[in-house]
């Protein structure tokens, strides 16, 4: 049960990097909240609910949660330059 919570978290992860891409190649102002709130809306209560039922620990999800911030905090660097130009 581990390893395919593990690969789940794994496939999530890839999904955030592929919506910040998205957002990338199309930036416009206010891109980065829409992303945030992709995050908040559709993996946020994923995640509290893996939490709950005890598939993932305290660990697992503060990695995880950095690792969307990170997510963000990346696209607003690179549309911030993109909207310069």
């Amino acid at each position: 049960m581990r390893e395919s919570v593990e690969k789940e978290l794994e496939v999530l992860k890839k999904m955030v990097s592929a919506w910040r891409k998205f957002y990338e190649e199309t930036p416009y102002p206010g891109c980065e909240r829409d992303f945030s709130f992709e995050i908040e809306e559709y993996l946020l209560p994923y995640l509290r609910r893996l939490y709950e039922c005890g598939y993932i620990n305290d660990s697992q999800i503060n990695d995880f949660l950095s690792f969307c911030y990170e997510q963000i905090e990346e696209l607003c660097r690179n549309i911030g330059k993109k909207l310069e130009v």
